[in-house]
C-alpha cells in the first residue's frame, strides 16, 4: 500500500512538473510573439524616421551657404554654385551631406534632353553620390538663380528647379 502512495504521489509531481514545463513554453512563446510585433514596429519606426531625416534635409541643404543664393532667400540654388559642385568637387564634403545622394534638375524653362552639367547648356547637376544603390528618393521644388548683366544691369535670372535627395533603404523593406 505504501508503495501504491507513493507511486500515485510520485505520478501527481510528474503531472504538476509537465504543467509547470507547459506553461512555461506558453508564456515563452508568447513572449516571443510581443517581441516579434514590437520589433516590427520599431522597423516601421525607422523607415518614417529616415523619410522625415530626408524630408527636412531638403531644406537643410538649400540652406547650406555652398549652394544657397547670396541674399539668402529660402530653397533658392546659386546655378554657378551648383556647376562647382556638380564637377566632383563635392567629395571634399563626405562628412557634411545628411543623405546618400543629391541631385538638381532644371524644369523650367523646359528641356527635351538632359544634359548632366558641367557641360553647355546643360540641366542636371549631380551634386552629390555616395555610391549607394538601394535609394529612395525626395524632392522639392526650388528656385535655381543665376547673376546676369544686361542692358547694363545686373540682376538674378532665375528658373524652377527640383532638389532631389537620396537616402539609403533597408534590404529587407
Amino acid at each position: 500500500m505504501v508503495t501504491e502512495l507513493t507511486r500515485i504521489g510520485q505520478m501527481k509531481i510528474q503531472q504538476m512538473a509537465f504543467m509547470i514545463i507547459a506553461v512555461f513554453l506558453f508564456f515563452m512563446l508568447v513572449g516571443l510573439f510581443f517581441i516579434n510585433w514590437q520589433f516590427k514596429d520599431v522597423k516601421g519606426s525607422y523607415a518614417e524616421l529616415q523619410k522625415d531625416q530626408a524630408i527636412s534635409s531638403l531644406s537643410v541643404i538649400a540652406g547650406m551657404p555652398e549652394l544657397n543664393c547670396e541674399d539668402r532667400v529660402d530653397l533658392c540654388l546659386d546655378e554657378d554654385k551648383l556647376k562647382v559642385m556638380s564637377g566632383n568637387f563635392s567629395d571634399a564634403y563626405l562628412d557634411l551631406w545628411p543623405v546618400a545622394s543629391i541631385k538638381v534638375y532644371k524644369v523650367y524653362p523646359a528641356f527635351e534632353e538632359s544634359v548632366e552639367c558641367p557641360a553647355l547648356n546643360c540641366n542636371y547637376y549631380d551634386i552629390y553620390d555616395g555610391g549607394q544603390t538601394n535609394l529612395k528618393e525626395y524632392s522639392t521644388y526650388v528656385s535655381i538663380c543665376n547673376r546676369v548683366k544686361e542692358s547694363g544691369y545686373v540682376y538674378d535670372k532665375c528658373g524652377v528647379g527640383k532638389l532631389v535627395a537620396g537616402v539609403k533603404i533597408n534590404e529587407e523593406e
